[in-house]
């Protein structure tokens, strides 16, 4: 029994903080996002909520694939946001001389790669303008919940990569231009509002020819700017792509 006691409070003592605050102003337990992802343990033996206060955070965020079951939760999805700027074509310079340019995957604001990861109550950007794919939130791991959120970009504000993942969209707002949905990964929208913002393609799913579902959009809103006059749902960007709307309001 006495050894059983000292087994049980080792593992209290060893058991990782479970919240962790980012404050821009100081108050918290770190000023940025990327620095309080990082501070979590590699592969958590418990899940992590990162509560990040009111505020606008510049930040090119990624949550590795070894950074798992994590859940950012903002103070309030329109006063919580996350914006950078980055986009296909972008200029970038290697190895002091040598420059290249951005391709659309490396676009994201912000990277979820880990598996297990909820991102909710937040405002996610990408303010680059109508300069060609510029992606607001990409997706890679599995089991991904975004959940009161809004997705705001242009061309290709929602990359959902990876055709093993499986992503859930709850209550949120996603608007953009062309192909603003796109990629290979099972995805359930429920009661979402899609904003189109000018005559385009609202998805390009890009589905696998064996997994049974691609894109299902169910109580969903589908919206446009005063001046679109013609949407379409979707166009396919792979063979097998697949888009299915139920009970939705056009």
């Amino acid at each position: 029994m006495l050894f059983l006691l000292s087994c049980t409070l080792l593992s209290a003592a060893e058991k990782p903080k479970q919240l962790l605050i980012v404050a821009q102003d100081g108050s918290g337990d770190y000023t940025t996002i990327q620095e309080a992802i990082y501070a979590i343990r590699d592969y958590t033996p418990v899940p992590i909520t990162v509560f990040i206060k009111n505020g606008v955070y510049n930040e090119k965020l990624i949550i590795p694939s070894w950074k798992c079951d994590i859940t950012l939760e903002g103070e309030n999805a329109d006063s919580t946001i996350i914006s950078y700027g980055d986009y296909a074509g972008k200029e970038l310079i290697y190895f002091g001389d040598s420059i290249a340019k951005m391709g659309t995957f490396r676009s994201h604001t912000v990277l979820a790669a880990g598996h297990r990861i909820t991102l909710e109550n937040l405002t996610i950007e990408n303010p680059a303008g109508r300069v060609g794919q510029a992606v607001a939130l990409h997706t890679e791991g599995d089991q991904i919940i975004v959940r009161n959120c809004r997705l705001k970009g242009n061309q290709d504000t929602v990359f959902t990569g990876n055709e093993k993942s499986r992503v859930y969209f709850e209550n949120c707002y996603i608007d953009g231009t062309t192909d603003f949905i796109f990629g290979p990964a099972t995805c359930w929208f429920e009661n979402c509002e899609i904003f189109s913002k000018q005559n385009s393609y609202i998805t390009a799913a890009s589905s696998a020819q064996e997994n049974p579902f691609g894109y299902v959009f169910h109580n969903c809103r589908l919206a446009a700017a005063d001046n679109v006059t013609k949407v379409y749902l979707g166009r396919p960007w792979r063979a097998y792509a697949a888009v299915t709307f139920i009970k939705c309001d056009l």
